[in-house]
This record gives C-alpha cells, sequence and structure tokens, in this order.
C-alpha cells in the first residue's frame, strides 16, 4: 500500500450501509440515538437497496443527510437541503425499481414504528441492542467491501 498513489477518483468510496464508527463516535448522544432510530426506521428499504439494480453506495455526507432526516430542518432552498433530498431519491427510486411502493413514506418518519428483530423497541433503543446493530452495520459493510474488491 502505497498512501503517495492517489486513488481513481471515478471509483465510488461510499458504504453500503452507513457507517457505525461514525454514528458510535458521536458526541452528541441525541443525534447519536436518533441516528440509530432513523436506520431502525428505514433498515428494510436499505437491506433491499443492497440488492436493487440501482445500488450505489453512499457518501459519509449522504449517510448523515439520510439519517438525518428527523433531526435537521433546512431551509427549502439550501445547499443541504438539496442534498439531503438527493440521497431520499435515491432510496425512494430504488424502492419503486422493486415495486415497493407504499412500504416507507418519508414524510411520515416521524410516526414509523421502531423495531429490531421484529420486536418494538423503546426510544432510544436499550445498549445492547445498539451493540446488536453496530455489529450488523460492521457486517454488512465488510461483506460489501469484500465483495468490491473481486
Amino acid at each position: 500500500f502505497d498512501q503517495n498513489v492517489r486513488s481513481n477518483p471515478k471509483v465510488n468510496r461510499g458504504y453500503a450501509l452507513p457507517d457505525p464508527g461514525f454514528i458510535a463516535g458521536m458526541t452528541n448522544t441525541t443525534i447519536r440515538e436518533a441516528y440509530i432510530t432513523v436506520y431502525l426506521k428505514l433498515r428494510h428499504a436499505l437491506h433491499y437497496r443492497l440488492s436493487s439494480p440501482m445500488f450505489e453506495p453512499l457518501s459519509p455526507t449522504a449517510w448523515r443527510d439520510l439519517l438525518g432526516i428527523e433531526t435537521f430542518q433546512d431551509k427549502p432552498d439550501s445547499y443541504v437541503a438539496k442534498r439531503r433530498n438527493d440521497v431520499q431519491t435515491k432510496l425512494m427510486d430504488c424502492i419503486k425499481a422493486g415495486k415497493l411502493e407504499g412500504t416507507i413514506d418519508l414524510a411520515k418518519m416521524g410516526t414509523a414504528p421502531v423495531s429490531w428483530r421484529d420486536q418494538p423497541l423503546p426510544n432510544p433503543p436499550p445498549e445492547n441492542v445498539i451493540s446488536e446493530i453496530f455489529w450488523e452495520l460492521f457486517e454488512i459493510n465488510f461483506r460489501y467491501e469484500l465483495v468490491a474488491l473481486d
């Protein structure tokens, strides 16, 4: 590995799912819990997205935009609002391609149930469940990276 060699800018170096290290390392526990909650609400759609022909990994910024959907209110014409809308559009395009419309409504995320392994969860989820969620994220991202090496 030579750090002086530039990487190919055409290669998408994003993540299949959110980077659990980013979420776990957050110092603001309120935002950390909100990101975990949004991930759980979108979990099935995000996992479906991995098998979609429209799948492409997302950058850390795109994941932050998507997971912050309930936390941050942007001015409608701001750059951040445009980025957040773009990543939501990508997710919805995958859902539409799989003919899964109606399974998720990003406008009604606040009322979506929070569950883990088909069990309802309190908000915030208990620490042992958060550990399991991080494990899942690490494992799926690792598998994606391994396949991407091929």
